[in-house]
């Protein structure tokens, strides 16, 4: 009877998927089988999934995992409350050139699909959907980024992820070229807001470099300069923190990395631990392929990140700092 009702309304043209689905689930109830037709939807099996894996997997895989399905459900918008039957190969086609517009990494897109992928193969194994749409979905190759480096759309989410002290810090690493421990302890004396440049000493070679600010990181010191209390540090609670340790600066940067989605290419090193390919020192490599790739001589950069051996107290003429402050200009705005 409810088979010839099912029919009767198609027939019609009034027979959609709830209510089918509806019909079917009814039959089920009324015949008192153990087996009930569960038809989640898309937000709500994805929500379970997350909890599965908070449970199975460490704190940082569960929160990366959380990024890739967070994003995906964002972008799927009032469809994220269908039926998770209702996901078709064109939603996570979708959501791979949405990842990729972002300019994030092929890898990391990579990773957010296979994300996708396996919360879908649950489910398909699970019976709750017959097919895997994400399998239909061709990822990208994995070339992209050089080795251990951010591309500037990465770097932007970054900033963007990160809160506080954080994004200046963010923004010094990408646009100085500086090493951690010499981005936190940039000083306001450092700085020339009216000659737009910055000149620091390294600590670890005990070199003074001098580093024409781009447009972005000098109006983003303004904007510190024109609204903090006088301090001797630009950051001064970073230039108190230390850089290692299970709570450093250097594990906090892991953390804001995966908040905010982005892969950090993990290799085998010589023992059984995994070694990050891109930390934050990454954003020093960032800088100088970023110099490269706009053509950027190998002199100029070596002069703006302090690697060639030079008299601690160089002096530059203005004919090399407007050199030097044309080269840095070539470095991709974040904004």
């Amino acid at each position: 009877m409810e088979f010839e009702r099912a029919a009767k309304l198609a027939g019609a043209g009034n027979l959609v998927e709830a209510q089918a689905r509806k019909i079917v689930a009814d039959i089920m109830e009324r015949a008192g089988g153990e087996e009930t037709l569960r038809s989640p939807t898309v937000k709500d099996y994805f929500a379970q999934w997350i909890v599965t894996k908070q449970a199975r997997n460490s704190e940082g895989t569960a929160e990366r995992y959380g990024v890739a399905v967070d994003d995906f459900i964002k972008l799927l918008g009032t469809r994220a409350a269908k039926p998770l039957t209702s996901l078709a190969p064109a939603d996570v086609e979708r959501f791979l050139n949405h990842r990729t517009a972002k300019g994030l990494a092929p890898k990391t897109v990579i990773l957010d699909v296979k994300i996708i992928r396996t919360a879908l193969n649950h489910a398909r194994r699970q019976g709750i959907i017959p097919t895997n749409p994400a399998e239909a979905v061709e990822l990208p190759k994995a070339r992209g980024v050089e080795r251990g480096t951010f591309t500037p759309g990465e770097v932007k989410i970054l900033v963007d992820t990160a809160t506080g002290e954080w994004k200046t810090l963010i923004y010094v690493a990408y646009y100085i070229g500086a090493r951690l421990g010499d981005c936190c302890r940039i000083a306001w004396p450092d700085v020339d807001l009216s000659d737009g440049t910055l000149a620091y000493t390294q600590s670890k070679t005990g070199e003074k470099v001098t580093v024409p600010l781009h447009k972005e990181l000098l109006a983003h010191f303004e904007k510190l300069a024109g609204t903090d209390k006088p301090e001797i540090f630009i950051m001064p609670r970073m230039a108190t923190l230390q850089s290692g340790g299970r709570h450093g600066l250097s594990e906090q940067f892991k953390s804001i990395m995966r908040k905010a989605g982005i892969d950090s290419g993990k290799v085998q090193g010589g023992g059984v631990r995994k070694l990050s390919r891109r930390t934050f020192h990454a954003l020093r490599h960032s800088f100088t392929s970023a110099l490269a790739n706009k053509g950027v001589t190998r002199e100029l950069r070596m002069k703006l990140t302090g690697h060639k051996t030079e008299a601690e107290h160089q002096k530059y003429t203005h004919h090399e700092l407007a050199t030097l402050r044309d080269a840095v200009e070539k470095i991709p705005a974040l904004h």
